[in-house]
């Protein structure tokens, strides 16, 4: 395993988890409309679940004697947004991670538990970007069609 590569490439996934964590934040602040309730809790719950990401894969860097990045990816902020605008955004976002995650996987091919922990994240990952596109789909379509 190249240590270099494997820290280069953990500290790159700590700064997307961060702005992962902050634009779900940001979104869960100005979401509005009848659906704000259920929005905000959903974005709070990603929001977290980025921070989880980002407390493993700090750990992980600091494990294998590296230093976690403070930075983050930069964020574009578009100002006011459309619930589905929000939303199709954090899609787009959590296709790029997993896409990110996927790739980085044959550096760590030989670490077991560091592999296991990739896996882990690409899972949750999926499951993100599952949740956003049932969020996204227009049901009177899909009823239209039974």
């Amino acid at each position: 395993m190249d240590k270099k590569k494997v820290l280069e490439a953990l500290n790159l996934d700590l700064e997307h988890e961060m702005s992962a964590m902050i634009r779900y934040l940001h979104h869960s602040f100005i979401v509005t409309g009848p659906l704000r309730g259920s929005l905000v809790s959903m974005f709070r719950t990603k929001a977290r679940d980025s921070m989880d990401h980002a407390i493993k894969l700090g750990e992980k860097i600091t494990a294998l004697g590296g230093h976690p990045s403070v930075k983050i990816q930069e964020i574009y902020e578009p100002g006011d947004q459309t619930i589905e605008e929000m939303l199709k955004e954090n899609l787009e976002c959590e296709r790029q991670h997993l896409e990110m995650y996927e790739k980085q996987l044959s550096i760590v091919q030989d670490n077991t538990p560091l592999r296991l922990m990739m896996e882990q994240v690409i899972v949750e990952e999926a499951a993100h970007i599952e949740d956003l596109e049932m969020y996204l789909c227009d049901s009177s379509k899909k009823m239209a069609k039974v």
